[in-house]
């Protein structure tokens, strides 16, 4: 984990001179986490059952 750098690591975003926001960015805890694992792009193999069934269909050009 990593300090947010929006906030500051306050978790608290300055909007104007008095108004102060929960940063949105680390939904104001101050930290900033890594993903554990980016997810694999070819998650569903080509042979899974129920996908043959899927459709999508095409409107006629006019």
């Amino acid at each position: 984990m990593c300090t947010c750098t929006v906030c500051g690591g306050s978790g608290m975003q300055r909007v104007s001179g008095d108004r102060f926001r929960t940063c949105i960015v680390c939904l104001g805890t101050g930290q900033l986490s890594s993903a554990v694992q980016s997810a694999p792009l070819n998650h569903q193999p080509l042979n899974s059952p129920g996908l043959a069934k899927l459709s999508c269909p095409a409107r006629a050009a006019k």
